[in-house]
C-alpha cells in the first residue's frame, strides 16, 4: 500500500513538474480583432526529465463569463498547433520559453474570451504528459 501511494505522489509530482505557464500576455489584457500579439509559453525549471513535443493555442469566446469554463474539451479557435522547443531563457534561470507570435481572428466576438495553451510532453522520454492552462483576455473592435 505505501509502494503504491509513493508511486502515486511521485507521478503527480512529476507531472507538475513539467507544466507550462502562459507568461504573456498578463490575463485580463485587452486584443483587439485582427492583432497579433506574442503568447510566451514558459516552462519553469524541472528536476524530471522530459522531452517537450508540442503546444496547440487556442481562443475561445466565453458569452459573457469565462468562469467555470473548461478548456480541455475545446480550445476554441487554433491560432497555432505545432512543435515547442523551449529555449533557455538565461540570466542565471533554469526555465524555458518559447514566444509564439499568433493573431485575433478578424471575425471573431468581442467580449471576455479564454487563451489556452494545450501542452504535451513526454516525461523521462516514455510517459506521455498532456494538460491545458487557460487565461482569460478580452477582445475589442
Amino acid at each position: 500500500m505505501r509502494t503504491a501511494i509513493f508511486a502515486l505522489v511521485s507521478l503527480v509530482a512529476s507531472a507538475a513538474a513539467q507544466s507550462v505557464v502562459i507568461a504573456a500576455p498578463a490575463p485580463s489584457t485587452t486584443l483587439s480583432l485582427g492583432e497579433s500579439f506574442v503568447v510566451d509559453v514558459d516552462r519553469p525549471a524541472s528536476l524530471t526529465g522530459s522531452q517537450e513535443v508540442a503546444v496547440a493555442i487556442g481562443l475561445r469566446t466565453c458569452l459573457g463569463s469565462c468562469t467555470g469554463l473548461n478548456a480541455t474539451s475545446d480550445i476554441g479557435t487554433s491560432l497555432f498547433a505545432g512543435p515547442y522547443a523551449p529555449a533557455a531563457v538565461g540570466g542565471g534561470s533554469l526555465d524555458v520559453a518559447q514566444n509564439f507570435t499568433v493573431q485575433v481572428p478578424v471575425l471573431f466576438l468581442t467580449g471576455p474570451a479564454l487563451l489556452s495553451v494545450a501542452h504535451f510532453a513526454l516525461i523521462e522520454g516514455t510517459e506521455p504528459f498532456l494538460e491545458v492552462v487557460s487565461e482569460t483576455v478580452n477582445i475589442a473592435l
